[in-house]
């Protein structure tokens, strides 16, 4: 059913001394990241309840409406009066990456499960990721078994990010990972105090350390609607992800800019040598077009780069929140 990966050797006795510390009857939270799902949401909270209600574990439901503009949230709050269900409204969408933050900031739990809404993540696998979890993981994660699912653009472009990120990093971050994980406590405050705003989520739960293990699982094809994460967003989240945890990309210009100097030096000494050897004759506007358009697409780009690091700068100097609430609805007579 899974292939179980340890990302880098946990010692026994680690494990052992982090599952004594485990709390006897943990409290879990479930954070579920929603945008138009309202045709997914109430049986993914019914799934999980169920799940979670089978293996005798108190729990709350999290979910973060990340400015849907579907009945989400009224389908949310009718399965509040029968669920333990808590509603984190965002002001205006955000995106993935700032609702699972906005959830992590805000859950009660001992120990968190990230889950998408949409039944991609098999929501059978959380007893699983817990049991791991109680055996003394911080952290328990999804990896993809395999891409058959994804057009081939999206499985080379998602090649590409990962050998972009990780050539020349200390800290290398698994590829194929995902965001169906279990977090333990001492995780989500670790997370909390990392106050940046540009976030690449994958790249703060590999930052953080811990105790790490790894799950591979099958994705599953969504229950229903349409995924509103399209090629532009995944665009946007490799540019964050590679601005956030990268230099490579300016240091790959600057091999690009000593490579032409290369160049036009060699160009320059042969050029002597040809005058030298057989005069100066007129030709070699054809050659100057060619050089003078190429320094300048390749220095238009260098700057692009440079305007991606400066741009993200200056979104973090700015000091605005990373999120805005518009509503927090929670039953009163909430039992976890």
């Amino acid at each position: 059913m899974t292939d179980t990966r340890n990302h880098g050797f946990t010692p026994p006795y680690l494990l052992a001394l982090r599952a004594a510390e485990r709390p006897a009857d943990p409290l879990v939270s479930c954070i579920i990241p929603a945008y138009n799902e309202s045709e997914n949401i109430v049986p993914m909270l019914e799934t999980l309840h169920r799940l979670l209600t089978e293996q005798g574990l108190r729990h709350e439901l999290v979910v973060v409406d990340d400015g849907s503009r579907d009945d989400t949230v009224p389908k949310v709050l009718q399965a509040s009066q029968r669920l333990p269900v808590t509603l984190i409204q965002l002001s205006r969408n955000f995106g993935k990456e700032i609702a699972l933050t906005a959830g992590i900031d805000h859950i009660q739990g001992d120990v968190a499960v990230l889950i998408d809404g949409d039944f991609q993540h098999p929501p059978e696998m959380v007893p699983v990721f817990l049991d791991k979890w109680r055996e003394g993981y911080d952290m328990v994660y999804s990896v993809r078994a395999n891409r058959d699912n994804e057009t081939l653009a999206k499985r080379a472009f998602t090649r590409v990010f990962y050998a972009l990120l990780n050539t020349g990093a200390p800290l290398k971050i698994p590829e194929n990972t995902q965001d169906f994980r279990v977090l333990d406590r001492c995780i989500l405050d670790a997370l909390r105090q990392m106050p940046e705003r540009n976030r690449f989520m994958k790249g703060l739960y590999n930052w953080v350390g811990f105790t790490q293990l790894a799950l591979e699982t099958q994705t599953q094809e969504r229950r229903a609607g349409k995924s509103s994460f399209n090629f532009r967003n995944l665009l946007g989240l490799g540019l964050t992800g590679l601005t956030a945890f990268s230099n490579m990309p300016l240091r790959i210009w600057t091999l690009v800019g000593f490579f032409i100097s290369l160049l036009s030096i060699g160009y320059a000494l042969w050029e002597l040598l040809h005058t030298l050897l057989f005069g100066n004759p007129v030709s070699g506007w054809p050659t100057l077009a060619v050089a003078v358009t190429f320094l300048g697409g390749v220095q238009l780009l260098s700057i692009g780069i440079l305007g991606e690091y400066v741009g993200r700068i200056f979104n973090e100097v700015k000091g605005r929140p990373t999120y805005l609430i518009s509503r927090v609805h929670k039953r009163e007579d909430d039992q976890a």
